[in-house]
């Protein structure tokens, strides 16, 4: 009886084991526009280089680590924020594991503006930019948030040729 028992245990964990690794994880997908509210600066072209974009994963118990960034760019792309003031400009898509995330983090290359038709390299005080936004992945759906810049926010004249671009951006 003892035999029969045992090997009963046996077959269920093997059964178990065996549909267990027949499923999937189940995924959504995102997708990331830019976008930059009109303003009024004398700026006539502000285009910024980014190179990164990554999405952060809560996981519940676990502290932050680098184990559950995700990449969704990875690849550099240039935008000219003014062009694309109140249009939504395609940045990156990428399927991921269904979930709740925390936050996004870009880095950022560059930033060249142009002003009374001169150009200024704008000094970066930093190439990351963390975003705290949560947002939820769900089964066979698409969730689509937007990075909102505000140049006029974002660029500060330090002197007379001097300009620091210190990203200002809403996540909608």
């Amino acid at each position: 009886m003892k035999k029969i028992c045992f090997v009963g245990i046996i077959a269920a964990v093997v059964i178990v084991t065996i549909f267990s690794g027949c499923m999937k994880n189940e995924t959504g997908v995102l997708v990331l526009q830019i976008t930059d509210a009109f303003g009024d600066l004398n700026i006539t072209h502000a285009n910024v280089t980014i190179s990164h974009v990554q999405v952060h994963k809560n996981v519940e118990g676990v502290n932050n680590t680098t184990a559950y960034w995700f990449t969704v760019v990875n690849e550099s792309q240039t935008f000219d924020l003014i062009e694309i003031m109140d249009v939504k400009e395609f940045l990156g898509r990428a399927e991921l594991d269904i979930g709740i995330y925390t936050q996004i983090r870009l880095n950022i290359d560059s930033c060249v503006i142009t002003v009374n038709g001169t150009e200024y390299m704008c000094r970066l005080p930093t190439e990351s930019i963390k975003l705290v936004k949560q947002f939820e992945l769900t089964t066979s759906e698409t969730t689509t948030l937007t990075l909102d810049f505000d140049v006029n926010e974002s660029v500060m004249q330090k002197g007379v040729y001097e300009f620091i671009f210190q990203p200002v951006i809403i996540v909608i």
